[in-house]
C-alpha cells in the first residue's frame, strides 16, 4: 500500500479485506494495530463484509473441520483449532463470524482470528426426574440491543418407556458477563439434530413443535435471546405435515421452512419477519432432479443472488438455478464425503468483552503520544 496516504482512505481499503489477512497486518505499525483493533473498525469491517456479500465461508463439520471460500469454491482448507476438538463436536450457526462448539464443556470461536473462549460450567446439578432420561440442547444467539453474544442450554426429559416429552431445564450464558444464569424452562420440546437447533434469526431461536391434538399441523416457536420471551411465528400457507418432512432453516438472514413430500422439495422464505404475508415460494424442485437426495438445506445465495447453494443429504454441494430452474453439481477439492455446512462471514469480532481490547488499544495509542511528545521536545531544542 503506498505511504503516506489519507487515514480516511487507508481504513476504507482495510475495512474490505479478508479477517486473517487484517491479522497479519497489524504487525505493520501501531496505528494500524491500533484501528484493526477498535471496536468501531471491527463493526465497519463486518458491516461492510455484509452489504457487499463479500468474505464469505463455508464451515464445514463432521469428519474433521474445514473452510470453503464462497466466492471461488475451488479447494476444502483443513481448520485446526487452537483447542481439543472431537470429530463428534458439533459446530453451531454463526452469529457475526462466532460459532459456538457444542464440545464438553462449550467452546464460543471465531475461526478466522483463532480468538476462542471455553464457556465455565454452567453449574447446572439437579437431579433427574423419576423415570425419565435426558437430553441437552444449545442454541447460540446475538442480542443485538446489549451487543451481547447468548448461549442457551436446555436439557430436557423424556419418559423411559413412552420418551414423550415431561419437561425441561434451561439456562443462559452472557459472553459479556462471562456467567450463567437460570431461565424459566422450555414449555415445548426441542429437535435435537446434532444437539442444537442452529435457526437464528432476528435475535431469536426459532424451533418447529408439533401441535400435540392435531398431528397434522405444526407451528414456529421463537424464543428472544434478549427478552427470554417466547412467541409463535406463522407458518407459510397449505403447509401439512401428515405423511411430509418439514422443517425450519435461514437462508441470507430470512427464516425459512423446508417442506419435502413424495418426489418434491418446496423451500418457503420469510422475506419480512414476523410479516404473515411475506411468505414466498423460493423454489420448487423434484428430488429426481438431484438424484434423489432425502435431505436438502439452503445455505447461501450466489452474490448475484440468481442461484441458491444446497446441501444435498451431507454428500454433495448444487447450485440451483432460480431463473432458470437448472442444477449445476458443485466439485470442491478437498472436501470430505460426508459433511454438515454452517454459511459464516468472516468477521474480527473479538470473544472477550472488548475491555481488553480496549486495553491493548489504549496502550498503543499512549505509546504513540509519548513518542510524538516526545519528538516535539527534540524539535524545541
Amino acid at each position: 500500500m503506498p505511504k503516506n496516504l489519507p487515514p480516511e482512505l487507508t481504513e476504507d481499503i482495510l475495512r474490505r479485506l479478508p479477517a486473517k489477512s487484517l491479522k497479519r497486518f497489524r504487525a505493520v505499525s501501531k496505528s494500524w494495530c491500533f484501528l484493526i483493533d477498535s471496536e468501531n473498525f471491527i463493526k465497519l469491517h463486518l458491516h461492510t463484509s455484509l452489504i457487499s456479500n463479500s468474505n464469505r465461508k463455508l464451515i464445514l463439520g463432521g469428519l474433521g473441520l474445514y473452510s470453503i471460500d464462497l466466492d471461488s469454491l475451488d479447494k476444502a482448507i483443513v481448520i485446526k483449532p487452537p483447542f481439543y476438538y472431537k470429530s463428534v463436536d458439533g459446530i453451531s450457526n454463526s452469529c457475526n463470524g462466532l460459532v459456538l462448539v457444542m464440545s464438553a464443556p462449550p467452546v464460543v470461536w471465531n475461526p478466522f482470528t483463532r480468538d476462542y473462549k471455553v464457556l465455565p460450567d454452567c453449574g447446572d446439578d439437579v437431579p433427574i426426574p423419576l423415570d425419565s432420561y435426558s437430553k441437552t440442547a444449545y442454541g447460540f444467539g446475538y442480542d443485538s440491543r446489549n451487543d451481547d453474544y447468548k448461549v442457551v442450554r436446555v436439557s430436557e426429559f423424556r419418559n423411559d418407556l413412552t420418551h414423550v416429552w415431561m419437561c425441561s431445564r434451561s439456562m443462559i450464558y452472557s459472553l459479556r458477563s462471562n456467567s450463567w444464569r437460570r431461565i424459566e424452562g422450555f414449555p415445548y420440546p426441542l429437535p435435537f439434530l446434532r444437539g442444537n437447533w442452529r435457526v437464528h434469526v432476528n435475535g431469536a431461536l426459532h424451533t418447529l413443535v408439533v401441535d400435540p391434538d392435531d398431528v397434522d399441523s405444526a407451528t414456529i416457536m421463537a424464543f428472544s435471546v434478549h427478552s427470554e420471551e417466547h412467541y409463535q411465528v406463522t407458518m407459510p400457507p397449505g403447509i401439512r405435515i401428515r405423511e411430509a418432512d418439514v422443517s425450519l432453516d435461514v437462508i441470507g438472514g430470512c427464516l425459512c421452512v423446508i417442506y419435502s413430500k413424495r418426489s418434491r422439495v418446496l423451500i418457503w422464505v420469510m422475506k419480512e419477519y414476523r410479516v404473515k404475508e411475506s411468505w414466498f415460494k423460493l423454489l420448487s424442485i423434484s428430488l429426481q432432479s438431484i438424484e434423489g437426495n432425502d435431505f436438502v438445506k439452503p445455505l447461501v445465495y450466489s452474490r448475484d443472488g440468481d442461484k441458491v447453494l444446497l446441501n444435498c443429504d451431507d454428500k454433495r454441494l448444487i447450485w440451483f438455478d432460480l431463473r432458470n430452474k437448472s442444477v449445476e453439481n458443485v466439485l470442491v477439492d478437498g472436501m470430505p464425503f460426508v459433511f454438515y455446512a454452517e454459511f459464516c462471514v468472516e468477521s474480527l469480532v473479538w470473544i472477550d468483552s472488548g475491555d481488553e481490547v480496549r486495553k491493548q488499544g489504549d496502550e498503543v495509542k499512549k505509546h504513540g503520544q509519548r513518542k510524538t511528545k516526545e519528538k516535539n521536545i527534540k524539535n524545541k531544542r
